[in-house]
């Protein structure tokens, strides 16, 4: 580990007021940066505590998006003891500055999953893999992710009640989002945003000249300006609220278990790897989890649920012995339940169009050490957020709906900027030739990272297990731009297409934007900017939006999905599943604030069952 020293080279005269004003300066920038990853905020670890053969009401395992709803709602009744299981520690200092975010990939808060190699995606990605970062900490991804608070439309949850899950259209979930959503004065006047609830939401909008002029050029390409993002008419750009309070990141492990520590009923145990559900008569007993080195057996008087995420809960499902009755079998695993687990998977595919821009198009900090003093001084500037992360647009590529199919985000950097741009290229995993061009090309010059966003992909992917051994990562296939009809394809070259159009309104024309090429050999032999082109560079450069969904699907028949619209495992009696993997289709915007939404709402079905 480095260290930094103090070199006095100053002259010793520093006295009387001069001196106490300067201690004063150090004295506010310490307490500031004490304020960061304190423990303080959240639950203490239980686990030293834990011995093998406790009985607790319910066993949450997971304390992310969803998890922490869960077990927060569920411990609101006094004679209930909820046990939470985080396979992580608490959040760092770090997560907590919310422009740091990409710095936390590859670290102990991160999963660091990869993708198998596949031929159709991820060509020009490091071994030819899309990196997958999931949260291990306290609060899940919510600790590592882009703080964006989203919920998706109306169409979305509409057509998941279509399917069969009665209850889960729009009208009968909106409330849960309103419950959950706390926005602070003033902010909280005129709003479709809740007040009063668990998570603390920050509605920001960015003054970047460039920001200003995304704007003015969706509205001369008649994509107008929502004040509000409104779920029921989601078509247009839109500042999002954040969940940031105060210049901090607002997890769901600090603001949604810490806030409520006080509740002795609520125990948490950090760095705790369940490895199985003890399932006996398909009746879910209880969980095998190592906390401290050692395993041991928990009881569940009432139930198992399983909030790890699209990732982590199909894989403890079918280390479990739920899950594809082929593929457990050919592993050695006794089978409990026959059922699609893994199969399924959905993500928001993304691609990159990277503008180069003149100087007028970003504000400029006095210095370099000027956002460090702004942030610690006054929990503001660049640090505070994430550039323009939260400009987003939504919009249908073919104007055939009145839901979007596609969306842009948008990240900005300064010239030679070493904080976030870089951080970018290890974090996407970019082969060197990428990363470095995109450095030289951004040097003297501010640079725009137009993100087009698929939000209906019609490829799947897969979740298989690699062994039995629960250490092992489980197979991770993207099946991005795989869909037999190559509509995935279609929609992201229209995305493409409709940015080439919106860098030629005159809004954005006035900050002489120049697309930079990316170097990729096998695409370079075809013509610049055809659609062979443009099919190429996906296959190459198109990524994860972060959003793995529905390994754990929820439906009414057993050989498409996984759990029931009250989200218990079919064929096994006390076990359910609440997170991003029971959606029925991914939804059209991120998935944070739909996966807590899913773990309100799990919580109101536990409560009914157990007849609260």
């Amino acid at each position: 580990m480095s260290t930094i020293s103090l070199n006095n080279s100053c002259n010793e005269n520093l006295q009387g007021t001069s001196a106490e004003l300067f201690l004063t300066l150090l004295n506010t920038l310490m307490a500031a940066r004490c304020s960061l990853g304190n423990p303080k905020n959240y639950p203490e670890d239980f686990g030293p505590d834990i011995r093998d053969g406790d009985e607790f009401d319910f066993i949450v395992i997971g304390g992310g998006s969803a998890g922490s709803v869960v077990a927060n709602k569920l411990s609101e009744n006094r004679n209930w003891k909820v046990l939470v299981l985080e396979a992580g520690g608490l959040p760092s200092a770090t997560s907590d500055i919310p422009a740091l975010l990409f710095h936390l990939q590859g670290t102990q808060e991160d999963w660091a999953y990869k993708t198998e190699p596949q031929k159709s995606s991820c060509l020009s990605m490091k071994n030819k893999q899309c990196k997958w970062p999931r949260g291990k900490a306290l609060g899940g991804s919510s600790v590592l992710n882009a703080m964006l608070y989203v919920k998706g439309n109306k169409g979305d949850y509409d057509h998941w009640a279509e399917l069969g899950n009665t209850g889960w259209d729009w009208d009968n979930i909106k409330k849960y989002f309103t419950e959950l959503e706390k926005v602070l004065p003033p902010e909280s006047e005129n709003t479709l945003l809740g007040t009063k609830g668990l998570l603390t939401l920050t509605k920001k909008s960015s003054n970047e000249p460039i920001k200003i002029s995304l704007q003015e050029a969706y509205e001369q390409m008649r994509i107008k300006y929502l004040k509000e993002q409104n779920p029921e008419k989601p078509i247009g750009t839109v500042d999002v609220p954040m969940c940031i309070e105060k210049g901090q990141r607002a997890n769901t492990g600090k603001k949604i278990l810490g806030n409520y520590q006080n509740r002795h009923n609520l125990l948490i145990s950090l760095r705790s790897f369940v490895q199985k559900i003890t399932i006996k008569e398909k009746v879910a007993r209880g969980v095998e989890v190592e906390i401290g080195g050692k395993l041991i057996k928990l009881k569940a008087k009432k139930e198992v649920i399983v909030s790890g995420g699209a990732i982590n809960s199909p894989q403890l499902l079918m280390l479990s012995g739920i899950g594809p009755k082929e593929h457990l079998q050919s592993l050695g695993i006794d089978v409990v339940e026959d059922l699609p687990v893994g199969r399924f998977m959905q993500d928001h595919l993304v691609s990159f169009q990277e503008i180069k821009l003149s100087l007028d198009a970003i504000q400029y900090p006095k210095g370099p050490a000027d956002p460090l003093y702004e942030y610690f001084m006054r929990q503001e500037g660049p640090l505070a957020s994430i550039s323009l992360t939260n400009f987003l647009s939504f919009f249908n590529t073919k104007n055939d709906s009145m839901w979007p199919n596609c969306g842009f985000h948008y990240l900005l950097f300064p010239p030679n900027d070493q904080l976030l741009s870089t951080a970018v290229s290890r974090g996407v995993g970019f082969i060197d030739s990428i990363a470095a061009t995109r450095s030289n090309e951004c040097k003297l010059n501010p640079c725009l990272l137009t993100i087009p966003t698929l939000l209906t992909p019609k490829s799947m992917g897969r979740i298989m297990l690699k062994s039995k051994n629960p250490r092992d990562y489980p197979l991770i296939y993207s099946g991005y731009l795989t869909d037999e009809a190559d509509e995935d394809m279609a929609v992201m070259i229209e995305a493409i297409r409709f940015n080439e159009r919106l860098i030629q309104t005159p809004a954005f024309q006035k900050h002489n934007p120049e697309v930079i090429r990316y170097p990729i050999p096998e695409c370079d032999k075809l013509k610049y900017g055809s659609d062979a082109y443009w099919e190429c560079f996906m296959r190459n450069v198109a990524t994860t939006l972060y959003h793995p969904t529905s390994t754990c699907r929820m439906g009414v028949r057993k050989n498409n999905s996984v759990v029931d619209p009250r989200l218990r495992v079919h064929g096994v009696k006390k076990l359910r599943v609440a997170d991003a993997s029971i959606m029925p289709k991914v939804i059209s915007g991120n998935t944070h604030a739909p996966s807590m939404m899913i773990g309100f709402k799990a919580s109101d079905m536990i409560k009914e069952d157990w007849f609260e």
